[in-house]
């Protein structure tokens, strides 16, 4: 029998297994994307459950079997991304998506474990927006993966985009302005979330957070986010359509 094995891990999904089991999809800092049995974990005072929540970062002590691990004891580090905050969960939720449907099970992914732990913990602060811990860490995934949009030139013709409102063209992977708007389906990008995009982009995390977030700003961040993100995974994300109607609740009631 292989001998049972301890790391850090973050929740990506969870399902429901006979009465009172769970499955879990976890991504561990070493050993990668693991699917995992987590006994008795659907009672009511089970004793893992505080570790097991979505998007929960927990230190594991796991026994290996045949074809899942066994969850023997988990040992939560930090806030609970979603806890008891709507926005928060479908936040955590896009983004525990987001990193099921790119990486592939039982290859260690150190980058995008460091990014989805800075991630949780972001989400999970009361004093972070939520929106913005997400938009940071999938442009940091798109950078990791290869999949960034193009964000300096135009994504028709080639050339340099300019200090103007524009469109945000999704089976292009970037920006348009200009003639180039002309017959083409794609999301408004205003001047200011271009430039707000390109920050993000490129990392710029203290000047990010800085920044005065309008509605008009953060809709239109969001719909480009998600629009991306939707193509490169050629199918829709199923969490950001929940995200989509907090949003428009928001901004009836506010």
């Amino acid at each position: 029998m292989a001998a049972p094995f301890s790391d850090e891990g973050i929740v990506l999904r969870r399902r429901a297994f006979g009465d009172a089991d769970r499955i879990l999809v976890v991504l561990t800092k070493d050993h990668g994307k693991l699917s995992v049995m987590a006994k008795g974990l659907r009672r009511a005072r089970a004793r893992n459950a505080a570790g097991m929540d979505l998007l929960a970062r927990s230190q594991l002590q796991l026994i290996p079997g045949r074809s899942l691990a066994v969850l023997a004891q988990a040992r939560p580090i930090g806030p609970i991304a979603g806890a008891a905050d709507p926005v928060r969960l479908a936040c955590a939720s896009v983004l525990a998506e987001l990193v099921d449907a790119t990486v592939e099970e039982g290859h260690p992914e150190p980058r995008v474990y460091e990014i989805l732990a800075e991630a949780s913990a972001r989400i999970g602060s009361p004093a972070a927006d939520p929106r913005l811990a997400l938009a940071l860490a999938a442009f940091a995934l798109a950078a990791a993966g290869g999949y960034q949009p193009e964000l300096t030139i135009c994504a028709a013709c080639g050339r340099e985009l300019e200090n103007r409102d524009g469109r945000f063209v999704p089976t292009l992977g970037g920006v348009v302005q200009g003639q180039c708007e002309t017959g083409v389906e794609g999301l408004s990008c205003s001047a200011v979330t271009l430039r707000v995009l390109r920050r993000i982009a490129a990392a710029d995390e203290s000047t990010v957070l800085r920044l005065r977030w309008s509605p008009q700003l953060r809709d239109e961040l969001q719909a480009i986010l998600i629009a991306h993100l939707e193509h490169h995974l050629d199918r829709p994300i199923k969490a950001a359509r929940v995200l989509v109607e907090l949003s428009a609740d928001s901004a009836i009631t506010s």
